[in-house]
């Protein structure tokens, strides 16, 4: 996106004012101060919404005090505007959806992705530049640098905006816009953010004539003669992908959309160690000798993901977060007096801070900043309700992403609600409810933990199991009541891909041996002397806190019981301090975690007693119920820990971390939990399990709250 129109901000290309008695530089400088104070917040978007309006004239001509010093338009004017916008947004095209009527006063990208695979989509047809949206958001004239540029700023939307592509069948033409360096450069930076480290130092293979055609969009070609049971090494994206082999592509652009598509459809086979190999073997044109494997049946192409439609019938959420981007690039600021009007071209978009900026040049472009936090949508499934407005279910519609309405601004919040009614047969979604809103905190509690990472930690190695369905397991064995019927557990399957009928982590494998890492256990050291029971039966060795979680859970070795359960606690053990460097931090991020302490802890005192530990899930439990039972009371634990509760029962923790009503805006990029700040307990913000999130490349999303 053009500097102006990044999120979190409201741009005005040009204003222009009509009037006289009043010095232009002053009536400029009156306007800033009078419109960073406003509200200009359309009701009726999702938080990382984009949308462009093309003119905007004054609802109150006259109204406006320029020849004071106010610090805020009148609270009449202000809901005016609030008025006018929403009927614009109300009759806002989607690109995405289809060709925009020529005379469309407003248009609406639902997330970021969904802005830069239409982009693309029009420069590869010619015509981009025809479109006036495009122009007020990049005034660069060349557009197919601009996308370039774009695609490489914002990598972590690419995946998405190239299915889009694919499902659109411009796929070709769209990765023609770049060079074959260029989606070199554009697949590294994607396997960056997404954590994808070996396959972000695969750099340029050396090209040779025998096996590559050059960057003209020529399809891949291996000339070397292959002998009887040699077959060439497979693109290892194929079984997921197969409609790559039909594009035509050269080899970088190939790889970049091969690999854009697996972590659109099978992103745990991209972290797998054999997956940045087969890559490079791929693009070298290695040969292998031909196994039986390669007569097996290959497994179907994931199904992409759905772009799900938000419907909730009658819902009545008032408000928006917000802003509105509005204006082109000409046209001079007059004297002031009878109205404003803001004109040709614009965008609306999250906010984020709360100042005000001026862009150089002859036409002054505002820019007004609200001090909500920065946020991020993803499109996804809504509640639909019934007459008596309960939720009963979701409705998903193949190619219809979500469109979602925020809360209304805090100065208006004394205001009669208003009803954001989407016009018939649209594809608009409105935000989905949930009485469960404080199961997205458990995401922060797995970052905590380290079992997956954030953006600054795109690498770190985390679960092999989806991010959502972690979320799922969890949340569904803390809770006493899980709700079945909540929308939730609907958002949660549709975010971790899982088919209809497959059960939460189907496909994880757990390990069989269970060992808690040290720093868990910073949070309960004390300075009393711990007794840990341990127990060698049924062929496993296990040691269990006192606080009611199993520390080890392995198999029995052939040797003495006492010597291995020596062993087994001899990393619990105390240990003297190592020197710190010079320059050394002397708290971690670890230090950070729910219930843990940024101070130096006391050291682990305890001693061992033989006795009772029973099986964790039961002695027949399976892998998965048996690891769950490894994890819950631990997380239990560190949660009634971490909250100060007074003691760990099961609804006081449900209460006051779990049931939260909140508002779930979903997309393509990303997910949006809107809770109202008067039901934050203090426990869970100085726990800091409210933290916002953001890039997520676990989860190939962004995950945003939002408290109003």
């Amino acid at each position: 996106m053009s500097e102006g129109a990044r999120v979190g901000r409201t741009v005005i290309g040009k204003l222009r004012l009509r009037g006289a008695d009043l010095e232009p530089l002053s009536a400029r400088l009156r306007l800033e101060s009078l419109l960073s104070g406003a509200h200009l917040v359309p009701v009726g978007l999702p938080p990382s919404a984009t949308v462009c309006i093309r003119r905007l004239m004054d609802p109150k001509p006259g109204v406006l005090p320029v020849r004071q010093h106010a610090l805020r338009p009148p609270a009449a004017w202000d809901e005016a505007v609030v008025s006018l916008l929403e009927a614009q947004v109300a009759r806002a095209a989607r690109p995405a959806l289809g060709a925009v009527p020529p005379g469309a006063e407003a248009v609406l990208f639902a997330d970021p992705s969904e802005l830069l695979a239409c982009l693309a989509s029009d420069v590869s047809r010619g015509s981009a530049l025809a479109h006036w949206w495009w122009r007020g958001l990049f005034p660069s004239v060349d557009l197919a640098r601009t996308l370039v540029a774009e695609w490489l700023r914002q990598p972590e939307y690419v995946p998405a905006a190239l299915e889009t592509a694919v499902r659109r069948r411009e796929a070709r033409p769209v990765l023609a816009l770049f060079t074959e360096d260029e989606a070199r450069t554009v697949l590294a930076q994607v396997a960056r953010v997404h954590g994808l480290t070996e396959l972000a130092r695969v750099r340029t293979v050396e090209e040779e004539p025998t096996r590559k055609a050059e960057a003209s969009g020529a399809g891949r070609e291996v000339q070397a003669e292959e002998a009887p049971g040699v077959v060439a090494a497979e693109a290892p994206w194929t079984p997921w992908v197969p409609e790559v082999r039909t594009l035509g592509l050269g080899e970088a652009r190939e790889a970049l959309l091969g690999v854009a598509m697996m972590l659109r459809r099978a992103p745990e086979e991209t972290r797998r160690p054999s997956f940045a190999p087969a890559v490079v073997a791929w693009r070298k044109g290695q040969t292998r000798p031909a196994e039986a494997s390669d007569l097996r049946p290959r497994p179907a192409p994931a199904t992409s993901t759905l772009e799900v439609q938000a419907v909730a019938m009658d819902l009545r959420i008032p408000g928006a977060e917000q802003s509105v981007v509005t204006g082109d690039s000409s046209g001079p600021v007059g004297a002031a007096d009878g109205g404003i009007q803001v004109g040709d071209g614009g965008v609306a978009q999250g906010s984020a801070g709360a100042d005000l900026e001026m862009a150089g040049g002859e036409v002054p472009v505002v820019v007004v900043e609200d001090a909500s936090p920065a946020p991020s949508s993803t499109e996804a499934p809504a509640a639909v309700r019934d007459e008596r407005h309960e939720p009963v279910g979701l409705a998903v519609a193949d190619e219809t992403p979500v469109v979602a309405a925020p809360p209304a601004p805090p100065h208006v919040a004394s205001a009669p609600p208003r009803v954001f009614e989407p016009p018939p047969g649209r594809a608009w979604g409105l935000p989905i409810p949930t009485g469960l809103g404080g199961l997205f905190y458990l995401v922060n509690l797995a970052l905590f933990l380290e079992l997956y990472g954030d953006f600054s930690r795109p690498a770190h190695p985390h679960l092999p199991l989806s991010l959502w369905d972690f979320v799922t397991l969890l949340g569904r064995r803390l809770l006493v009541d899980p709700r079945p019927g909540d929308p939730v557990w609907k958002v949660l399957a549709l975010l971790s891909g899982r088919k209809p009928g497959d059960a939460p982590g189907h496909a994880f494998e757990p390990p069989d041996a269970w060992r808690v890492p040290e720093e868990w256990l910073h949070a309960f050291r004390t300075e009393e002397t711990q007794v840990w029971t341990w127990s060698a039966q049924g062929g496993r060795l296990r040691v269990l806190h006192p606080a009611g979680f199993v520390v080890v859970d392995v198999p029995r070795e052939d040797d003495d019981a006492e010597a291995q359960v020596q062993r087994e606690v001899e990393p619990y053990l105390p240990r003297p301090p190592a020197p710190l460097s010079r320059g050394m931090a002397a708290t971690s991020a670890r230090e950070h975690a729910p219930g843990g302490s940024a101070t130096a802890a006391a050291e682990p005192r305890f001693t061992l007693a033989s006795g009772e530990v029973p099986p964790p899930g039961g002695a027949e439990a399976a892998p998965l119920e048996r690891w769950l039972a490894w994890l819950v009371p631990y997380s239990r634990a560190r949660l009634v820990r971490a909250l100060g509760l007074t003691s760990d029962d099961a609804l006081e923790l449900e209460g006051t971390l779990f049931s939260h009503d909140a508002r779930l805006h979903v997309s393509e990029s990303h997910v949006d939990v809107v809770l109202a700040l008067s039901q934050l307990p203090l426990a869970v913000r100085i726990a800091g399990l409210d933290r916002d999130i953001g890039w997520l490349p676990s989860a190939g999303r962004h995950l945003t709250f939002h408290f109003e």
